[in-house]
């Protein structure tokens, strides 16, 4: 009876030690799944370039992306995604699974697209992230008309518009540079419908066609213009903002010839919309983390453009400021 009484409690014993194991196993696991789902990013980030390669916004997050990825622990993966003012890239992102491993890279387009009747969404189809950059726009002729016509201020331009000569103007529709023309050239007091503009998809194909004076002028920034004004193949007619760019000392604002206007291109970072919050915020740190750093300061304000970054809610007040910008202008945006 004794035996049998010792081999019931050394049995009953060892059920209790399987037993616990068995809990602390599934403990272990559900911790380890726990861990797995929560971590981000465990692979590379997808980042949405909505345009050709060469172009303002193209170079920029390329630049900035570098830089973002160290602090991100995954390697961000630049993708140009050109067509329809921005809307083939852009759709694609709206579109994209909200886990943040797709990214759009973006501007002011996506609201004057949206306003312009280009496409059927705007800013509010995502879920902001940050904002990297701005950049003041600055609108360029050819050399040779600019020779052939004695036009080398934005004053100049306004002039030889208003004489009622034609002028044929390379531009995207529905994107921010078009806002741009349309917007200065309102504040002018010229009707923004004078010029004969010609629709090119991304600011890459516009710096081709003004270089082939195949058009006059365009309106692009000192980023992907850089090289171009360098060697005198295109010729700045203004700064589109309060001060002038210490690289280009003997550009006049918009300001100092008589036209109160000025804007900036400022670029940032949207997400599908249902992102999860954490992960926004983790790619938010990223770049913000790297925008810090004084090397790449530099090399984006020799670019022409300046970091101004703003976190997620800031951005998205932001937007919706630009967004009502886009929607006031827009009735004379449509030609």
């Amino acid at each position: 009876m004794q035996k049998k009484l010792v081999y019931f409690l050394l049995t009953l014993m060892f059920m209790f030690v399987i037993t616990g194991c068995g809990n602390s196993t599934t403990s272990s696991s559900g911790e380890t799944a726990t861990k797995t789902e929560e971590a981000f990013p465990t692979k590379p980030v997808k980042l949405v370039i909505p345009y050709p390669p060469g172009g303002g916004t193209d170079v920029l997050f390329r630049l900035v992306a570098q830089y973002a990825e160290e602090h991100l622990g995954q390697t961000i993966v630049p993708t140009n995604m050109a067509g329809a003012t921005a809307t083939v890239g852009s759709r694609f992102v709206k579109d994209a699974k909200p886990d943040g491993y797709t990214i759009l890279g973006i501007h002011q387009v996506a609201a004057t697209a949206q306003h312009t009747g280009v496409v059927d969404y705007g800013f509010s189809a995502f879920d902001p992230v940050m904002m990297m950059t701005s950049t003041p726009h600055i609108p360029s002729v050819s050399k040779k008309f600019s020779e052939e016509n004695g036009i080398k201020t934005l004053k100049d331009f306004i002039d030889y518009v208003k004489a009622g000569n034609e002028v044929t103007w390379a531009y995207t529709v529905g994107s921010e540079d078009h806002y741009t023309i349309a917007a200065l050239l309102d504040a002018a007091g010229v009707d923004p419908k004078t010029l004969n503009y010609v629709n090119y998809d991304g600011t890459g194909p516009q710096y081709a066609a003004v270089l082939a004076n195949q058009v006059d002028g365009m309106t692009g920034d000192f980023a992907s213009g850089k090289g171009y004004i360098e060697d005198g193949s295109l010729v700045p007619l203004g700064m589109v903002f309060d001060d002038r760019n210490p690289f280009l000392p003997d550009v006049p604002t918009l300001k100092e010839q008589g036209i109160d206007f000025s804007v900036t291109v400022d670029r940032g970072i949207l997400a599908p919309k249902g992102t999860q919050s954490e992960h926004v915020k983790i790619i938010s740190d990223a770049f913000q983390k790297a925008l810090e750093d004084p090397e790449l300061q530099k090399k984006i304000e020799e670019l022409g453009s300046f970091p101004n970054f703003k976190n997620t809610e800031d951005y998205s007040k932001h937007l919706e400021e630009l967004d009502a910008e886009m929607e006031t202008l827009a009735p004379k945006m449509k030609f």
